[in-house]
């Protein structure tokens, strides 16, 4: 077991080696499920606030945007700040930011402290991280880290799903909120009674936070992710906050640019928007983040032809796990071994993309059975973590080491804030004009006249009958039952159109990617700060 003079934490002199671990771990762990709003349980809450599932999705990216906003500040603050003040201040606030969210009825308070919960999570993420990486890469190798770093991030995001279903099916939404503020108040003991101060209390310059710089993008960011997000529910140009935002938003991100631009101490340096790596980096990250939030179609198939829960759909989920696990053993042995070209290495994270899309565009149908999703969910994992782990090496290779909190605001900007918003918002408004398509499509032929048609139609007419019903209730309700497999077989049609373009679209990506001359990545090793891990 490492020494706490080893993990550079400033425990009190009675604490023994291994209280210290623990009460590391039990920082680290609640920082793994954190989020403002869980969409594990989108469908309770919209339906006990009475406001759109999209409100919960927004929450839920602006806590991964308000964690972009903190990276590049972050290093400064830890510099001045005593760990346990630090921790104190932010676990304290985090609990309270929970509590709002649990007693809140109302949808922009959730998304207003989801951004601020994600905030406070980038500080609690990096002094994690500072003392993760001795632990699980004590020489500082970043791939080697990566390999441990990522399963746990990930694959705590995967488990307060699952838990968040659980507590919302049993119990009610809020337990979610409930059950983290348990997990921050027993980190926050465990930090007062072990933890000593290492820096003597001292204020925060105002010009080290940049609150200025922070204001300005903070609000031009979350304007793209609203027009994104709420446009189909607004109908886009109808509403005159979209109309609004669409204009405000683009000046805003501008004046930040330029902002930085003729800034001698830039919150953010633009740099590695200039990097060749970098770019191509982000470039896939946001590709292999528009692919895994293809889910959503998953979700929908499984919920309205499947009939499945929403405790089952998200379970379903944990067999991601093993994927990210293989994914991040996979690139710990190849960045160790380097025998093979970089470019092998991203062919395959995208072919299992392609096998992911394929395996579902010939499997899916209203006799698939829940267990024949798991096999594809798998596959998608190891796709999704061989990529992540291999880009964010690539993105960093050619980048000077003071440009790496802005490298953090950059790719956690692209992968975990823009990419999912546009998916999200891209699926939603395809599936739903496929559907509409094929709902027109199938009604010009599905009549009375149809034999299978009318065959189907005195089936449900005469159940309905045998229950008791009148003739006219009856005949109603078996008009409504056909009409519900009409709306299934189009929500297949439309399903099966968008997975067989993801098919060809991955199939020839991943083909092109074998071909690009990638530099073979080499192990590259992070800063004795580690503020470049994201």
């Amino acid at each position: 077991m490492m020494t706490m003079a080893q993990l550079e934490l400033p425990v009190r002199k009675w604490v023994p080696d291994w209280l210290g671990v623990v009460s590391m771990f039990a920082v680290i762990l609640p920082v793994t499920m954190l989020n403002g709003t869980y969409t594990g349980s989108m469908l309770e809450v919209s339906n006990t606030l009475g406001t759109y599932s999209e409100d919960i999705t927004m929450g839920y990216y602006a806590a991964s945007a308000g964690m972009a906003m903190a990276y590049p500040i972050i290093a400064k603050v830890m510099s001045v700040v005593s760990s346990k003040v630090m921790l104190l201040v932010d676990l304290t606030l985090q609990f309270l930011l929970s509590w709002l969210c649990a007693r809140s009825q109302n949808a922009d308070m959730l998304i207003v402290c989801s951004f601020f919960i994600g905030f406070l999570k980038g500080f609690l993420m990096m002094w994690g991280i500072h003392r993760m990486h001795k632990i699980f890469s004590p020489n500082n190798v970043r791939s080697e880290f990566y390999a441990y770093f990522y399963p746990l991030v990930y694959g705590g995001g995967q488990l307060s799903m699952i838990i968040t279903a659980e507590l919302a099916y049993h119990y009610d939404w809020k337990y979610m909120y409930y059950f983290m503020m348990s997990l921050l108040l027993v980190a926050i003991l465990f930090v007062a009674i072990c933890f000593r101060n290492d820096k003597p209390l001292q204020r925060i310059p105002l010009k080290v936070l940049h609150i200025r710089e922070i204001l300005v993008i903070s609000t031009g960011i979350l304007m793209v992710m609203y027009v994104l997000n709420y446009g189909k529910v607004l109908d886009w140009m109808a509403s005159p906050r979209i109309c609004l935002y669409i204009a405000v938003a683009p000046m805003l991100i501008a004046f930040f640019i330029w902002l930085q631009h003729h800034s001698r101490s830039p919150y953010v340096y633009l740099a590695p928007l200039r990097q060749p790596k970098a770019i191509v980096g982000y470039f896939y990250m946001m590709l292999v983040m528009f692919f895994s939030t293809s889910t959503t179609l998953l979700t929908n198939y499984m919920t309205s032809i499947l009939q499945v829960d929403a405790t089952r759909t998200y379970v379903l989920y944990i067999y991601l796990l093993p994927g990210y696990v293989l994914g991040a053993f996979i690139c710990f042995w190849w960045f160790r071994w380097q025998r093979w070209r970089f470019r092998f290495l991203i062919a395959g994270g995208m072919s299992c993309f392609a096998l992911f899309f394929g395996m579902l565009y010939f499997g899916i149908s209203p006799d698939s059975t829940y267990e024949m999703l798991f096999l594809p969910i798998f596959i998608r994992g190891l796709g999704m973590l061989t990529l992540i782990i291999a880009f964010a090496l690539f993105a960093v290779e050619d980048l000077q080491f003071k440009y790496f909190p802005s490298n953090a605001f950059f790719l956690i900007l692209s992968r975990s804030v823009l990419a999912p918003v546009i998916a999200t918002s891209f699926y939603s408004n395809l599936l739903y004009r496929l559907q509409q398509h094929y709902i027109h499509s199938l009604a010009e032929n599905f009549t009375l006249v149809d034999p299978q048609a009318a065959e189907r139609y005195d089936q449900a007419l005469n159940s309905y009958l045998a229950q008791g019903h009148g003739y006219s209730e009856a005949a109603q309700m078996a008009v409504t039952s056909l009409n519900s497999i009409l709306q299934q077989q189009a929500l297949l049609l439309a399903l099966k159109e968008i997975l067989g373009w993801l098919f060809v679209v991955s199939l020839v990506i991943a083909v092109i990617s074998r071909f690009i001359p990638f530099h073979k990545t080499i192990r590259v090793r992070y800063a004795k700060t580690g503020d470049d891990m994201v």
